[in-house]
């Protein structure tokens, strides 16, 4: 294998492992998010049953 070639495998491996990152980070900004709105809705009942507001 020439250096050429090798660079060109390093290059594309390189924008696989960068591209698995991006994918990586955005699952779990998306999960997080998910989360999130499981807690503040959790919250939120709860606010309304210490104000009597559910019968």
């Amino acid at each position: 294998m020439d250096k050429k070639e090798y660079d060109q495998i390093e290059e594309r491996a390189n924008k696989l492992q960068n591209e698995a990152e991006r994918k990586c980070s955005q699952k779990i900004k998306e999960a997080k998010e998910y989360k999130d709105g499981y807690v503040q809705g959790v919250e939120d009942l709860l606010t309304t049953i210490r104000r009597g507001g559910v019968k």
